[in-house]
């Protein structure tokens, strides 16, 4: 049996913005505090790209290097993250998310990697829709709480947290704890500099 890791494939916030998403996740805390969210630990803030799950360890330099190849064919880009949303929907979430108010660069970046990972862009469970997820929201906490996520929706939904400038894709592992996962940057792949 081969050795498998959990990966994933993801940009990060620079540090300005991650301080300001974990400042929005205190005001979320301390403003509407509930046992059924699991808000995401700061050190673990970034928008996935693509979820590849259970890997062969033995595929790692290969998609290091197809990531490699796709990040040669791309420039570093702003992105704005912009408003408050939720999967599947806002009065019922599973997860409630901070969006972006110019998808088209992340999403052709998340595409090319979705190919590279010899997926198409539109397959599986859904679309690429770009979001930086700050909570999840346990099952049975869903259904009695409508009020508290249509506070949160009318007190931070159009939160405009400012630009970061996306200069690398990374490579994570996902390793899954009692206390929450912890992620470990595998590989980094630089965007094409910006003159």
């Amino acid at each position: 049996m081969s050795l498998q890791k959990r990966l994933f494939i993801a940009v990060d916030p620079d540090l300005i913005i991650t301080n300001k998403i974990s400042d929005l996740i205190t005001n979320l805390k301390n403003g509407f505090p509930a046992k059924g969210f699991r808000f995401v630990s700061r050190q673990n803030l970034h928008l996935t790209l693509l979820f590849l799950g259970e890997t062969d360890v033995c595929l790692i330099p290969d998609i290091s290097k197809k990531l490699d190849a796709v990040c040669q064919k791309f420039s570093e880009f702003d992105l704005t993250f912009k408003g408050l949303g939720a999967f599947p929907n806002k009065r019922k979430p599973r997860v409630l998310w901070l969006g972006v108010s110019d998808p088209e660069p992340v999403t052709a970046l998340a595409n090319a990697v979705i190919r590279s990972a010899g997926s198409t862009p539109d397959s599986g469970k859904s679309r690429f829709s770009p979001h930086l997820t700050l909570a999840r929201v346990s099952d049975e906490w869903r259904k009695p709480s409508s009020d508290v996520f249509s506070g949160i929706f009318s007190t931070h939904g159009d939160v405009s947290l400012g630009t970061t400038r996306v200069r690398e894709v990374i490579l994570y592992q996902s390793v899954l704890q009692p206390g929450g996962p912890r992620y470990t940057a595998l590989s980094r792949h630089s965007l094409q500099k910006l003159c």
